[in-house]
């Protein structure tokens, strides 16, 4: 099971605040790694760790949370993003599946 990503760019929107990605921020929260054409992560193979979420469960989270509770918390989070962005539907996140 992975994270169900639209790969929407919402997050890459919405990084200011976040610690580990204060250096990618181009001053208005936006990462500076994302094309503006095409939403897309310009680095998105070598993204930081944070950038991912079944890495970042991997690796600190699972002394938290259950995997199932982890994708809950992250798909919240991205569906609030997606709706203060008004990411168009057919990109919009839906429950995941097991």
């Amino acid at each position: 099971m992975n994270f169900p990503c639209t790969i929407c760019g919402a997050c890459c929107r919405n990084i200011k605040g976040v610690k580990e990605l204060a250096p990618f921020d181009l001053g208005n929260g936006v990462c500076r790694h994302l094309d503006q054409q095409t939403q897309r992560c310009l680095i998105y193979e070598n993204r930081p760790q944070i950038c991912r979420v079944d890495t970042m469960y991997e690796k600190v989270f699972y002394k938290h949370y259950s995997l199932e509770e982890f994708y809950a918390l992250n798909l919240k989070a991205c569906q609030i993003l997606q709706e203060k962005e008004g990411v168009e539907e057919a990109l919009r996140i839906k429950n995941f599946e097991k």
